[in-house]
């Protein structure tokens, strides 16, 4: 592929509109205090409590919208990194409003912090979008008055209900979340929950620190009868489906329902990696990425080492690239697109360590003899073309 003739790249940067399908800017911000407005120094090495993806940090970035990803730590992390269990001692308010509540009324405290938290964002200017409409509305603003959206998202169906909750109470939990502005939500996590199973979650070098270190996943183990009705719902309501950490099976059950809807359903995978490169569960093959693209869903790439390369090394960025590419050769340059994981207890390259550092990628994909166009819609085209297809909360 012949390099690009438009290598200037900040100004195609400037140009683009930059969303990231997966971002974690509200678990810090809960867990350890941290202030959203400072742009902290971020080093290379591994650090799960490194604020990546502050509000300077996006606007460095150039982003334009994320979907920040809501996250209640999973009951079954205390019996596998016990050393969690001394938050009850050293943050008791924190316990309170993660641990010891039921993990649907944790979600909506995380939701109402972070939405006060962006209420008083500043300088860097946020601003919340709970419908189509409202980031649309963003979005058209001239852009030195234009905030950056930020766009409700759920990772893991736990949040709907523990086992003691009735299928009524887990179903009605969704169309809560959806009337509050969750325009995604990804099933699996960490552990098996009332819907779905999921791939084995952890790097192997996290084996260390766990007192389960030969944890496994069944992949044969797919959705829960209750996760089909989940699942139904969610295309009915017009939320989006986000594949990521569900086990083959599952995917393919997902798959299925979509086909026996009748329905054209955009499917995500949003932070993910490629099969074809490094063969783990986890990661898609190219035939589940080309029935995702066939009904105008898209896959975002994660910014994690571990997933994208077969063996793990400091610098990603070459992966990173490989990965976007190897996609748009499988799908198309219309449904690919970004997933960083920032902020998400992830490692991601030493060469792209956070959400500042964006315009690499820019650079890195222009070298790469990728047009504008294309590099437009990867960086965050192809992301709100799904939200204005996908998302049904319109208003």
């Amino acid at each position: 592929m012949p390099i690009s003739s438009n290598l200037d790249w900040r100004s195609v940067h400037q140009r683009a509109t930059i969303i990231d399908l997966h971002i974690h800017p509200a678990m810090n911000r809960l867990v350890i205090r941290q202030n959203l407005n400072l742009r902290y120094v971020v080093s290379r090495s591994f650090n799960p409590f490194a604020i990546r993806a502050s509000w300077p940090r996006l606007k460095d970035g150039g982003y334009s919208a994320i979907l920040s990803v809501l996250h209640v730590p999973e009951i079954g992390l205390l019996d596998d990194f016990p050393i969690i269990k001394l938050f009850r001692f050293l943050r008791p308010d924190l316990w309170r409003q993660l641990i010891a509540t039921p993990p649907f009324d944790a979600t909506l405290n995380i939701m109402a912090d972070l939405e006060e938290t962006v209420a008083a964002s500043t300088p860097v200017r946020m601003q919340m979008a709970r419908s189509v409409a409202e980031l649309d509305s963003i979005l058209n603003l001239p852009p030195d008055q234009r905030p950056i959206a930020v766009v409700h998202a759920v990772e893991g169906a736990h949040s709907l209900g523990r086992s003691d909750a009735s299928d009524a109470d887990v179903l009605r939990h969704l169309e809560t979340l959806y009337e509050r502005g969750v325009a995604c939500m990804t099933l699996a996590h960490f552990y098996p929950n009332r819907v779905v199973h999921p791939c084995y979650p952890f790097p192997e070098s996290f084996a260390n620190l766990s007192a389960r270190p030969n944890m496994w996943r069944d992949l044969t183990q797919g959705l829960t009868d209750l996760g089909r009705r989940v699942v139904a719902r969610m295309m009915e309501l017009g939320m989006l489906i986000d594949l990521s950490h569900c086990t083959p099976t599952a995917r393919q059950e997902i798959f299925d329902i979509a086909d026996a809807s009748g329905k054209r359903v955009p499917l995500l995978a949003t932070h993910v990696g490629a099969y074809e490169i490094n063969p783990a569960p986890y990661n898609l093959r190219d035939w589940e990425a080309q029935r995702i693209a066939r009904d105008g869903g898209m896959v975002g790439v994660i910014f994690m080492n571990y997933w994208l390369m077969p063996h793990e090394t400091g610098q990603g960025l070459n992966f990173l690239a490989r990965t976007l590419d190897h996609f748009v050769n499988v799908v198309g340059e219309e449904h690919v697109g970004i997933g960083t994981d920032f902020d998400g207890f992830t490692d991601p390259p030493d060469d792209l360590k956070d959400a500042s550092e964006m315009p690499r990628l820019t650079q890195r994909l222009l070298v790469d003899g990728y047009s504008e166009e294309r590099v437009r819609k990867i960086l965050g085209g192809n992301a709100l073309r799904v939200l204005r297809e996908g998302w049904g909360k319109r208003h």
